[in-house]
């Protein structure tokens, strides 16, 4: 508070200008600072920037007071265009400074030159002249400001004359919160600019009007200092049949009023079709209403003009314009104010068309179209600083295709500009270089190239060395480039280059591209390999399309079958709920584990006997709703019934009811009888196993089973026992993992029904037997 209690009382004091003999000991001071290398850690201008910040936020009140008086701005366009926008590039830029500092890679090396580590540094340029404009007095001379700083820069300021309030307390917050040795501020007009054009500077930087740009163009060649010049221009607005008229008109009156239209940005003028010409004006006319109930003169909201010299300047060109005024017009002289002002004109010559306004005049020229709107936009500017379509995509796409301009805001005025991270400039001669955000700093930056070259590589640089003779044939070989083009511009096709650099269009691209082909090739050959030799898949996972041992394990050269069955797990894949049921109603019954609960319902009370079928009556209706979502069942079990394939079921809890489930939706289907044993390691009882082996001739072991299920593991050794090769079971677990098994895990059906649908495809014309992982025939 008394920072700006004291800051506030400054800006009642009169502008001192620089003494003009004081200014080249203010250049050689910011040089000699700039040579001492103390402005190039990222630790001091990380602080600077913080400084700053603080400075802003410390002097708000005192720069809001400053604008009202100068420019009689509100206290809303103060925040939104100059202390927010200030603060919020500092942010953004401490943010991401040291990011932006790292040296970045070459881009684009040839491999034989990626030895050299050729990278870009950020340098800084040095000593830098900014000079400021008046419509935003505190943004244009600190955003360029403060990407000097980051860039590690020294700068001068030299704020506009025109807001003497505001470079005042430019000057009061420069000067108590940063280094002063770095970084100070020039007040002055005609002489002092011109003073200091005569030091010499490693950049200028300059926002104002393109007449006073040609001069500090012309002054700046005679040292060839860089330059990045932010200047205005005569930009359009086009708004077609096909716009949203009423957004249109009120986002355009936006762009005029916000700061009575002195934004180097805003339209200058807008073509309208003819065809929406009427209903454009009239919600022109109902915007400016909604943004000024009482009148732009009486709200605080719209701004003044800066100086008399400008509002003549302006009330001239409205006298002299041979348009009609359809809105506004009203004017008062002594306190600046200029109304918004609507003026239909006849053609691009009419003087508020051919001249930028810069002020709250609206001149709109009707135009027959699109092609006769993007015409007069070239005719009138060919690169204005900004171009404000709007209309449907195609027709905006059409705009931007056939003009230029620094900028674009599609269906909408001047809000690329608006954003502070967006590269801001010209184009021709509305301006060159651009700035804010990362642009800024890149702005004062010098991107340095710069290789290292080893010791070692003196033998291959050789070539470099006279004499010359016979070397000329070893250069080309090693730095000639081959186009792909023939005389007439035409690209020539090479089969052979395209599949050498796999369509890259490099052969470092083909050899990356290769290189990768060749690690997936390695990595899935090994993943199949392990895949046949291990039982141990996770369940769960959907399963490969295509396995290859399946292919033939349907039948062998001589026609006979090789995959003898499969057995399913009636607990695990068809009927575990319904299973686990059975097994509570044999507990709560007190039957047997072994036994079957029919065996023994006749000895209960008929009432306990009722009761028992309605339960396996409901437990078999459950169980028909649940197997409508095992995909692909029965068209399974009909496939395999067809190659020959048994089907065998297998269950810990035996029941009849779980039989007559599986014959009830699976009708006139055979299966062995159901396994009683148990087969849990470390005791396998082969018995059961032994029973289902003879019966399908699997006493060899020659032959193989499928098992699907959820509950497997316990039985593997049982059936190996039996003499058969389990094929492939359902589950990873550690009583699998000491079985030599081989085969793919099946958790579900639908996955069992996918790999078989592909794997068991009969081939035609077998001719050779089926070989194990070891090359032996099967």
């Amino acid at each position: 508070m008394a920072q700006d209690l004291a800051s506030m009382a400054s800006i009642a004091t009169e502008l001192k200008h620089t003494p003009v003999d004081s200014i080249p000991a203010i250049a050689g001071g910011v040089r000699n600072a700039f040579n001492s290398h103390k402005t190039k850690p990222i630790g001091f201008r990380l602080t600077q920037l913080r400084k700053l910040y603080w400075g802003i936020k410390d002097n708000e009140a005192a720069i809001v007071q400053a604008c009202k008086e100068d420019l009689g701005k509100s206290v809303f366009e103060t925040y939104l265009s100059e202390i927010d926008w200030c603060t919020n590039d500092i942010v953004f830029v401490t943010q991401n400074l040291q990011k932006w500092m790292k040296d970045e890679k070459a881009p684009d090396i040839p491999l034989a030159n990626k030895l050299l580590s050729p990278k870009i540094r950020k340098d800084p340029l040095g000593a830098i002249l900014i000079i400021g404009t008046y419509n935003f007095p505190l943004n244009l001379c600190l955003t360029p400001l403060v990407g000097a700083i980051a860039a590690g820069c020294t700068a001068v300021l030299k704020p506009s004359e025109s807001a003497p309030s505001v470079a005042k307390i430019l000057q009061h917050i420069v000067e108590t919160s940063i280094d002063a040795s770095c970084y100070t501020v020039v007040q002055g007009a005609v002489p002092e600019t011109t003073a200091l054009l005569e030091e010499k500077w490693d950049k200028i930087f300059y926002t104002g009007s393109a007449n006073v740009a040609k001069i500090i163009a012309k002054k700046a060649a005679e040292t060839l200092t860089p330059m990045t010049l932010e200047l205005g221009g005569r930009n359009p607005a086009i708004v077609t049949k096909n716009a949203n008229v009423r957004l249109a008109a009120k986002r355009l009156l936006w762009g005029k009023t916000l700061h009575s239209r002195q934004v180097c940005i805003s339209q200058n003028y807008i073509m309208v079709d003819r065809e929406v010409l009427d209903p454009f004006i009239a919600e022109m006319k109902l915007a400016l209403k909604q943004f000024y109930p009482d009148g732009a003169k009486e709200s605080d909201d719209f701004g003044r003009i800066v100086h008399g010299k400008q509002w003549s300047r302006l009330k001239q060109m409205l006298e002299s314009t041979r348009g009609r005024i359809v809105m506004g017009g009203d004017m008062d002289e002594s306190q600046r104010y200029m109304g918004p002002t609507v003026i239909i004109v006849d053609s691009p010559s009419d003087p508020l068309v051919a001249e930028e306004s810069f002020g709250p005049l609206i001149p709109i020229l009707p135009v027959e179209d699109l092609d006769t709107a993007i015409r007069i936009a070239g005719e009138v500017h060919r690169t204005p600083l900004g171009l404000y379509p709007f209309g449907n995509k195609q027709e905006t796409d059409r705009m931007m295709t056939e003009t230029q301009s620094g900028g674009v805001s599609v269906n909408d005025a001047l809000f690329h500009g608006s954003l502070s991270t967006l590269p801001f400039g010209g184009v021709g001669d509305s301006g060159h270089g651009a700035y804010r955000g990362k642009s800024s700093f890149d702005c004062f930056s010098h991107r340095r190239s710069v290789t290292s070259t080893p010791g070692w590589m003196e033998g291959l640089l050789d070539v470099r060395y006279p004499p010359y003779a016979g070397k000329l044939a070893k250069f080309k070989k090693m730095s000639e480039l081959k186009p792909n083009f023939d005389r007439d511009g035409k690209v020539k096709f090479s089969l052979w280059s395209y599949v050498l650099s796999l369509g890259t269009g490099s052969k470092t691209g083909g050899l990356i591209g290769y290189t990768v082909i060749l690690l997936a090739a390695f990595s899935t050959r090994q993943y199949l390999d392990n895949s046949a030799r291990s039982l141990i898949i996770p369940m769960g996972k959907r399963q490969p399309k295509r396995f290859a041992p399946l292919d033939t394990q349907i039948k062998n050269h001589n026609g006979a079958p090789l995959l003898k069955g499969i057995i399913f797990d009636v607990d695990g894949t068809l009927c575990k709920p319904q299973s686990y049921m059975f097994a509570q109603m044999r507990q709560a019954l007190g039957i047997p584990k072994s036994t079957d609960i029919l065996d023994h319902l006749h000895a209960l009370p008929q009432p306990a006997q009722d009761e028992a079928q309605t339960a396996i009556r409901a437990i078999e209706r459950a169980a028909m709703v649940e197997q409508e979502a095992q995909p692909g069942l029965m068209e399974l079990i009909s496939y395999l019934e067809g190659k020959g394939v048994r089907m065998g079921l297998c269950t810990r809890n035996f029941d009849a009811p779980v039989t007559h489930l599986l014959q009830t939706f699976l009708p006139g289907k055979t299966f062995a009888p159901i396994i009683t044993r148990d087969f849990r390691p470390p005791k396998p009882d082969p018995a059961g196993i032994l029973h289902i082996a003879r019966a399908w001739e699997l006493e060899d072991g020659a032959e193989s089973l499928i098992m699907v299920g959820d509950s497997l593991d316990d039985m593997v050794a049982g059936y190996k026992a039996g003499g058969a090769t389990v094929l492939l079971a359902c589950k990873e677990n550690e009583g699998l993992k000491g079985h030599e098994c081989t085969g793919v895990a099946i958790g579900r059906l639908d996955e069992l029904v996918g790999m078989l649908e592909v794997g068991f495809e009969e081939r035609e014309g077998e001719g050779e037997g089926v070989k194990d992982g070891a090359g032996a025939e099967r």
